[in-house]
């Protein structure tokens, strides 16, 4: 079992690149970014409620659709709602105690 050296901290970590572009500048060329989490978690848990939404409507019009899948995904969409009130609430109350800061 042999060991990879482990490179310097210094060379692993560079917050200006050869090319003068930053660390942020990497997120916009490459990586995601935190609006691009949010935009798609937004985006996730709205396909969610719409899917249930459909499956809801298709049960009240007497269709063909299994009760449980149904009610698994009410639940999940309701759940999803819940956790993204709640940060949301949590980001609200970071904000304004950042805001009550004095300086």
């Amino acid at each position: 079992m042999s060991m990879d050296p482990i490179a310097p901290v210094s060379t692993a970590i560079s917050p200006v690149s050869r090319s003068g572009a930053t660390a942020a500048d990497s997120v916009v060329q490459g990586e995601t970014s935190f609006i691009d989490l949010i935009s798609k978690a937004i985006g996730d848990l709205n396909a969610s409620i719409s899917h249930a939404d459909r499956l809801a409507i298709q049960m009240a019009a007497g269709q063909e659709v299994d009760l449980h899948q149904v009610m698994v995904a009410l639940e999940t969409a309701a759940i999803g709602l819940q956790a993204a009130l709640q940060i949301r609430n949590r980001a609200l109350d970071a904000y304004r105690e950042i805001m009550s800061m004095t300086i």
